[in-house]
């Protein structure tokens, strides 16, 4: 049973919608859910929505969160769960509002992987307003040493910190039987060429012979289905590559106490949250050195590193777990003991401390 932590009724949450989640900043938003006395919260996005249907839903908030801070005066936080681009855009009118309008405490919990790109790539009207939300807010959030750097070498926050993203242990009995002679990794993420996805299915296309009887590659998400599929059936890949659609829930659990390697080609990431939950399941992980992942995943120790885009290398880190099911086996009781950090109990403290501080300034 989770530990019910008693400091939420004075934070208001403003993010993606999380029930039925679609994405990282989703799961973590559930994980607060379940472990706080009260959840507070409004929706700034929801990823089953068009563009059109989001720009009203976002309108709808903004009028919803005026009402809100009017008429709870039990709210002293406004926690807001933010990335790049149009989330930007978004939650600094939050932002504007919740602090230059009602004075309250703000907190900025950025997820984003590609926040440097879209800081670089912006004009100086749009810099000189990330400078003005990340100098003022009164608790600036990221996910790893790697975002403290960068953040805290463009911006002077008042206060930086770095919080774990939180992963619950899974409930099901894990998979740890290396006997079976295929090794299965699983992709769970966007279907789209900046999550690596195509990359990696041109490597198994180009080993499929060698692999055939040895290797099964399960993919769980949603995107460019289509192009999946077509890529799948004109390469011959059916026989060792499973494309499930978007999953979650108990299927999704299933399918990381089922894997033996999480597998995450990306060229751009925070922290991933399939990352940690497949650690907390015991598994090795193949990933890119990029956004904190480093931080959680030792080259050879849990698992393996490469470079985005380098499919030499990604080709001779899966050729490495396929020839060694039972260093495999190892990087997986490693993964387990490197995630213990990250664990749901443990972050939702850290969190409540900074609550309370917050709340007495």
């Amino acid at each position: 049973m989770n530990s019910q932590l008693h400091n939420f009724s004075q934070v208001l949450f403003i993010g993606p919608q999380f029930e039925n989640h679609r994405g990282g900043i989703g799961a973590v938003l559930d994980t607060y859910r379940q472990h706080a006395d009260e959840f507070k919260f409004l929706p700034s996005y929801d990823a089953r929505f068009g563009r059109m249907k989001n720009n009203g839903l976002f309108l709808i908030t903004l009028f919803r969160l005026f009402f809100k801070l009017l008429l709870d005066r039990q709210i002293k936080i406004v926690h807001i769960h933010g990335a790049s681009k149009g989330s930007f855009y978004r939650k600094y009118l939050v932002f504007l509002l919740s602090k230059y309008v009602f004075r309250k405490k703000l907190v900025y919990h950025l997820h984003s992987g590609e926040f440097h790109i879209f800081y670089e790539k912006s004009g100086s009207y749009i810099k000189k307003r990330i400078h003005h939300l990340a100098e003022n807010v009164d608790l600036f959030i990221c996910l790893s040493n790697h975002w403290y750097q960068f953040l805290s070498t463009h911006f002077k926050p008042k206060k930086l910190i770095i919080l774990n993203n939180p992963v619950e242990l899974p409930a099901i009995p894990k998979n740890l039987v290396a006997q079976n002679p295929v090794t299965q990794f699983l992709y769970l993420g966007l279907i789209v060429n900046k999550k690596g996805i195509f990359d990696l299915l041109e490597v198994i296309t180009q080993n499929k012979k060698v692999w055939n009887h040895t290797f099964q590659l399960i993919i769980g998400g949603d995107g460019q289905n289509e192009r999946l599929k077509t890529i799948i059936k004109e390469n011959g890949l059916s026989e060792i590559v499973k494309f499930e659609g978007w999953v979650n829930g108990d299927k999704k659990a299933a399918l990381l106490d089922q894997c033996d390697v999480l597998i995450l080609p990306s060229y751009n990431e925070g922290l991933p949250i399939s990352i940690l939950e497949a650690m907390a399941n015991r598994k090795a992980i193949l990933s890119t050195r990029v956004g904190g992942i480093p931080a959680v995943v030792q080259d050879g120790e849990n698992g393996y590193l490469f470079e985005p885009g380098n499919k030499n290398e990604l080709e001779t880190k899966m050729n490495l777990l396929l020839e060694n099911p039972n260093q495999v086996l190892e990087m997986g009781k490693s993964s387990f003991i490197k995630v213990q950090p990250y664990l749901a109990n443990y972050v939702m403290k850290e969190l409540e401390e900074e609550y309370k501080v917050l709340s007495k300034i």
